[in-house]
């Protein structure tokens, strides 16, 4: 929203005396430190110490298992302590929100404060104290724009109020499972530093008795204080968690409130209370007398002077915009004349690139065509050698006669001119398949 500021006149738009209200630090919902740290860790200390005297329960397990015990009680009944207050402290401002009117923003748009003001003063809860610092920032300044930043710095403020509520009991359940670990480190190192007297006394009986005896009450100190640090945090860990989930979604059902609030001063950044027709007309006449009184000119003769001073001072627009019409022309122009070189080079690339492809596939068709009339020939050559092999075939076998010997004689020398054929067919073969692959 634009800011409104305050009337010429200085008269803020007040309807009603608003208290002025200090949120102070925030911690509204935060227990007191020593209300919770005292008490709880007073408790757990007594705690320990009721289970002293030997007949106790709990006595060895509290009292014979090292000095974490006894701080692991005290952490934990502050814990405890800061739970059970911050849990009635959430309930007790839940039951005030849920008893505070909910139609605040209707009163607020009637232009009624007074009653708002006496409702917020009355319900002594966190809604009501923001409202009233709502109010109050309303009718000191009237502006929409300090209404909205004072509500956004008090939602921050509430919310860095709850984390830091929260750090400390943290810190301490983060500590309790330390103190467990410190624990089992005493008790381990105690028992393994009992092994040296188990060993030195491996032939007395009673002095290996004696040193079992303390190397098992090191494991014993070993596994209760890690046992009681474990307990302590698992039991406290969830119902801390939800008070943490509670506070949140409260401070999230006031701030939406709030916002409502807001909304209802201020729904369009208008830095007035509506409060009818004839208000409205009588803030309007005030305003203008409260200019007149500090120009010395009616309303009407400041506008006049106003539109004036644009008309002389101001360029016209068609001034403006006849330069940025050309520069743009121009820099079309010269964006063209720059792209024509490298449009004219795509262009040749790509009719030459069509034209390798149709000489290659003129090529190949007659590459192919060679192909297939040199694979015809050795065909026939094939076909014109088979009768010969045939005839030697059957003039190697047996007792030869004189005209059968010139007829191998004969059959040989057909067989090396169809062997010579050949060649020649597959010599013309060679040139062409080397012309092929060398282009490719």
């Amino acid at each position: 929203m634009v800011a409104n500021f305050l009337p010429l006149t200085q008269t803020a738009p007040t309807a009603g005396a608003v208290p002025s209200v200090n949120l102070g630090l925030g911690n509204d919902l935060d227990p007191q430190f020593k209300r919770w740290a005292v008490p709880g860790g007073i408790g757990g200390f007594l705690l320990w110490a009721i289970a002293t005297p030997s007949a106790m329960p709990f006595h060895e397990f509290l009292h014979q298992r090292g000095p974490t015990q006894v701080f692991v009680l005290v952490m934990g009944g502050m814990l405890m302590a800061f739970i059970i207050n911050k849990w009635r402290l959430l309930q007790r401002e839940k039951k005030a929100y849920l008893a505070f009117d909910l139609s605040i923003a209707q009163a607020i748009r009637s232009g009624d404060l007074t009653a708002v003001t006496n409702q917020a003063e009355r319900s002594a809860s966190l809604v009501g104290k923001r409202l009233l610092r709502l109010l109050d920032v309303w009718s000191s300044t009237g502006s929409s724009f300090q209404l909205e930043r004072s509500a956004d710095s008090d939602v921050e403020l509430y919310e860095l109020s709850s984390q830091s509520s929260f750090s400390l009991p943290k810190v301490l359940l983060w500590a309790i499972p330390l103190l467990g670990f410190i624990g089992t480190v005493i008790g381990m190192s105690s028992a393994v530093g009992s092994f040296d007297a188990v060993l030195s006394n491996a032939d007395n009986v009673d002095g290996l008795k004696n040193g079992l005896t303390k190397v098992t009450s090191g494991l014993g100190t070993a596994f209760d204080t890690t046992y009681l640090a474990l307990v302590v945090s698992v039991i406290f860990t969830f119902p801390l968690n939800a008070c943490e989930r509670l506070e949140d979604r409260l401070l999230s059902q006031i701030d939406g409130q709030v916002r409502e609030a807001v909304m209802a001063l201020s729904p369009t950044g208008d830095g007035e209370i509506p409060d009818g027709p004839a208000g409205s007309g009588a803030r309007n006449q005030a305003k203008s007398e409260a200019l007149e009184q500090l120009t010395g000119l009616a309303s009407d003769d400041l506008g006049a002077l106003i539109s004036d001073a644009f008309e002389k001072h101001l360029p016209d627009p068609s001034v403006l915009v006849e330069p940025a019409q050309a520069y743009a022309d121009q820099l079309t122009q010269a964006t063209l004349e720059k792209l024509a070189p490298l449009t004219n080079l795509v262009r040749d690339s790509v009719e030459g690139v069509a034209e390798a492809r149709l000489s290659l596939q003129d090529q190949a068709d007659v590459i192919r065509g060679s192909m297939d009339g040199l694979s015809q020939e050795l065909n026939q050559s094939l076909q014109a050698l088979e009768p010969v092999l045939t005839r030697l075939e059957r003039l190697s076998t047996g007792t030869y006669t004189e005209a059968e010997r010139i007829d191998q004689v004969q059959a040989l020398v057909e067989l090396r001119r169809s062997i010579e054929t050949l060649n020649a067919s597959v010599a013309r073969l060679e040139p062409a398949r080397r012309r092929w692959w060398g282009r490719g």
